[in-house]
């Protein structure tokens, strides 16, 4: 961001004051000028000293005139605002495209301090189990809720897809096809979209189970992972050149309209380098950041890539090291967002949830283990707003062994 270069040199430390340094700083205590990171000032500082004033270190500096601050996504547009919402600046065909309704700064009030905030604490984040299933699946890969609380789960290990209803304890199949899909998400038309083999993505019918070709094509390049959002684009992640590993060909993040035409590639961040090594999964925030699990290798580690509709990277999250070390890797599965737009990803192996904000930094984790829970993989929103949680079970486990369908309550997120 242009405003970065107006900050003097030798004005900011290297790393937090809390946790010496081992986390960059991203706030500053205005009372007691402590300079933290994001986690120190959630759990060390705001707990010992709830009044206190905290202040973004980006507000920090000389004064700014955002008519110098070119728009980075619109050339030769000159900002005017500041979205705090976003944490950006931007120009004013930004604020009818993305920025409408959200909380904008003047640059009057933003040179005189006013984009001070104290930041909410987070409430207790709490989950409880509301139902359990047992499914006619040995895995449960992937998840798509309908309308009318019925819904589609696949297995990809053994190229199953169904569409059930929910009844008691168990589940009730409506249709079973044998098919192997990479990728699933539910339309506004209440239809069901998948990625397979093919380069072109898959519609199939919830009432008549049939299967036909979408209108949406990624050639040339392979979709592994699809999202609908809620203002209708459809986004996939896609790559190209041989294995999915490979350190050759493609790794990009595609947006296309309601018509199938594409609207933005994300592919590379602003020093020309890969933004994903393979996008797994995918989601969206309210405000358009769209949220990647990106696995670097066949095993499933890999991390939770953010990036902002503008292309930047607004953060990586490799996972917490509490839990996630040399030998319990981060192997990051499912993901979505809350109402609220927090970030939820499954940690299968681990048999964990982690919370992220809106920009992929850490809130906390969550132990599904101790609920009962193993091998949490596929997450979804119900229609009645509830968590479900699909997993899997070991490797190797007979076609007899039958997967289990959690449906969660939570609060705080």
């Amino acid at each position: 961001m242009a405003f970065a270069s107006s900050l003097q040199k030798g004005q900011i430390p290297v790393g937090c004051e809390i946790c010496k340094g081992q986390n960059k700083i991203e706030f500053k205590c205005i009372d007691c000028e402590l300079l933290m990171c994001c986690e120190c000032m959630d759990r060390v500082h705001l707990k010992t000293a709830k009044d206190h004033q905290i202040t973004d270190i980006k507000n920090i500096g000389k004064h700014v005139t955002f008519s110098e601050i070119k728009c980075e996504n619109h050339t030769g547009q000159a900002c005017c605002l500041f979205c705090q919402t976003c944490k950006t600046f931007i120009c004013v065909k930004c604020v009818a495209k993305v920025h409408n309704g959200h909380e904008l700064i003047e640059e009057e009030d933003y040179n005189k301090g006013k984009v001070e905030m104290k930041p909410k604490q987070q409430s207790k984040i709490k989950f409880e189990i509301f139902k359990e299933y047992t499914t006619d699946l040995t895995h449960i890969h992937h998840l798509a809720v309908c309308f009318d609380g019925s819904m589609w789960m696949g297995d990809s290990v053994r190229s199953k897809l169904q569409h059930v209803k929910l009844r008691d304890n168990r589940t009730e199949v409506i249709t079973s096809l044998n098919t192997k899909i990479y990728g699933i998400a539910k339309t506004h038309s209440n239809n069901i979209l998948v990625t397979t083999d093919e380069t072109k993505l898959k519609l199939i019918n919830t009432m008549t189970g049939q299967i036909t070709d979408s209108r949406y094509d990624g050639t040339p390049l392979d979709p592994t992972c699809i999202h609908v959002t809620s203002d209708h684009k459809v986004i996939i992640g896609a790559y190209s050149g041989g294995k999915p590993y490979s350190a050759t060909g493609r790794r990009v993040v595609v947006v296309m309209n309601q018509e199938g035409k594409q609207l933005k590639e994300y592919e590379h961040d602003k020093h020309n380098k890969r933004s994903f090594s393979l996008p797994a999964h995918i989601t969206s925030t309210s405000n358009g950041n769209i949220c990647v699990v990106d696995h670097s290798n066949n095993n499933g580690i890999g991390r939770v890539v953010v990036i902002s509709p503008g292309g930047d990277i607004l953060g990586t999250y490799t996972g917490h090291p509490d839990v996630n070390t040399g030998e319990k890797p981060f192997k990051p599965i499912e993901i979505i967002t809350t109402p609220s737009d927090n970030i939820v990803v499954t940690d299968v192996s681990n048999h964990l949830l982690h919370i992220l904000t809106d920009q992929g930094q850490n809130i906390t984790y969550y132990n599904l283990r101790d609920m009962g829970i193993l091998g949490p993989y596929s997450l979804a929103l119900s229609t009645t707003g509830t968590i479900y949680i699909g997993c899997v079970n070991k490797a190797g486990s007979p076609d007899t062994t039958k997967a289990k369908l959690y449906e969660l309550e939570y609060s705080g997120i």
